[in-house]
């Protein structure tokens, strides 16, 4: 099942701060579209993708928020300000979680204590992972495992150094095009390309 990890550095990770920062120029409400492009289908959901968004403004560890298409139950309704409100709540019995820590909530959505690079490498010592960059290979040109692992950003550019350890740890830049685009628009293309294939 293809994977997504959203590494989202402005999004808060408390959810009375993710809330607070809804519709306050935080950048949270594109999770939402992340969301609607990872899992959402015209009549139902994808049950073999799963997308991580990586929470990372919090005074202790990140959260990542695990939606997870086979393990997920319902969603309420698919407008913006229901798919935000899903991530709050799952945040809100996570607040006192230790490092590496996980708790489900009652719609199958996971909450984990963990940092972007500590998840990201566990990603890539088991599946193929790669990471969205503008010179990277052609998607359309590579032979994409099933499984695959594709690493994205929210409109904060990752650090050279954070390309720098990804590539000794064998994660390969891919493209989806000449321009750059939104998160949601790079992984709504990479699964057309995966559904054609």
């Amino acid at each position: 099942m293809p994977e997504f990890i959203v590494r989202a550095r402005a999004a808060p990770a408390s959810p009375d701060d993710f809330r607070a920062a809804v519709g306050h120029d935080r950048g949270v409400e594109y999770l939402a579209d992340i969301i609607k492009a990872g899992l959402l289908l015209s009549q139902g959901h994808r049950v073999e993708t799963v997308v991580h968004l990586v929470l990372e403004k919090s005074q202790d560890f990140s959260r990542v928020v695990t939606f997870d298409g086979h393990e997920l139950g319902g969603l309420p309704g698919m407008q913006e300000e229901q798919l935000l409100e899903v991530i709050a709540d799952a945040l809100t019995p996570a607040s006192g979680l230790s490092k590496d820590q996980r708790i489900v909530d009652e719609r199958g959505v996971a909450v984990t204590t963990t940092s972007f690079e500590h998840l990201v490498k566990r990603k890539a010592e088991v599946q193929d992972t790669f990471v969205l960059k503008p010179n990277g290979e052609d998607i359309r040109l590579l032979d994409l495992p099933h499984d695959s692992v594709f690493v994205l950003t929210d409109h904060t550019p990752m650090p050279k150094k954070t390309f720098k350890s990804m590539a000794r740890q064998g994660i390969r830049p891919v493209s989806v095009g000449p321009r750059m685009l939104h998160a949601a628009h790079c992984i709504a293309i990479i699964l057309n390309e995966m559904d054609r294939r």
